[in-house]
């Protein structure tokens, strides 16, 4: 019997209730939260997140616009509304896998936050789902999971898809909006400081949208190479399992183990103007609870 990609990747990725219990345990290792920001189910930097939450012990989270409702499908005849009830599911399993928090923007089938199909511009996109719309939501996902750093997949330049540029726009006024007290008081919730955003200092999808403008420059890099040492699995091959799950889309391949896996990227903002000059994403943050606690006394 032949067995096709994603048959091997099951295989691969046996999860008894033992492996469920430590992959739950590994957030506990540190006190840092790390926020992927993405328009689209499968915008998510799987690889790279999967190496930060079982390597470091990073707490993940992922803030995702729409429910993919204009894209492909791959597996049946379902469009719009109906490819979005299954792109919800997909996207939720997905990130299952790496044992990521998942927040929509969009939170009802009606929701101005739409997949409406390809834009080329972020500030069409910000006109139809409403920009007003858009902060509210992603201020309030902010605060209430509370991350140290926030990371878009996609950058705000011509040539990317219109989707993508609006929400890395928006990460960056929801991040200071977060902060503030005056912003969206009615959402009560406790005001959150995001420490950082990054941005991905590669083109847009691997070279798929033709921007207009190069990445910026890159300050510093995850390394995602290498296997899990539980698992015995290469996180980009833990990644290729999750992605799987988006199986309207296509998505989830068989990799051989070993392929180098780099992330480049960019310290585009810091709440206290830190210099780009780091060796980790993780410089200058608390990333156990007796740094956290010696980063408060530095605070007072």
């Amino acid at each position: 019997m032949i067995l096709t990609d994603i048959d091997r990747l099951t295989k691969q990725n046996a999860n008894p209730r033992s492996i469920k219990m430590w992959k739950a345990l590994q957030p506990l290792r540190s006190c840092l939260s790390f926020m992927n920001t993405g328009a689209h189910p499968d915008d998510e930097t799987t690889t790279m997140l999967a190496a930060l939450g079982l390597r470091d012990g990073i707490r993940l989270s992922q803030a995702c616009a729409n429910r993919g409702e204009g894209g492909q499908n791959a597996i049946g005849s379902e469009i719009t509304r109906d490819l979005g009830v299954i792109r919800t599911c997909e996207m939720e399993r997905a990130a299952e896998v790496i044992n990521m928090s998942h927040y929509w923007l969009s939170e009802t089938p009606e929701d101005t936050i739409f997949d409406f199909g390809f834009s080329k511009s972020g500030s069409e996109t910000l006109e139809k789902w409403g920009e007003q719309r858009t902060l509210e939501r992603f201020v309030l996902i902010i605060r209430r999971e509370r991350p140290d750093i926030v990371c878009p997949t996609f950058l705000d330049i011509s040539g990317q898809h219109g989707h993508h540029q609006a929400m890395t726009r928006s990460a960056f006024k929801a991040v200071l909006l977060a902060a503030d007290p005056a912003a969206f008081s009615e959402q009560n919730l406790p005001i959150w400081q995001v420490k950082k955003v990054y941005l991905p200092a590669w083109s847009g999808a691997g070279d798929a949208y033709d921007d207009d403008a190069p990445p910026p420059p890159e300050t510093v890099c995850v390394n995602s190479t290498g296997a899990d040492p539980i698992l015995g699995i290469d996180y980009a091959q833990i990644a290729q399992y999750s992605r799987s799950f988006h199986r309207t889309q296509g998505m989830g391949k068989w990799i051989e183990p070993g392929l180098p896996s780099v992330w480049p990227l960019n310290l585009a903002w810091s709440c206290d103007g830190i210099e780009t000059h780091e060796k980790s994403i993780y410089d200058h943050l608390p990333m156990t609870l007796f740094e956290l606690s010696e980063y408060a006394k530095c605070a007072e």
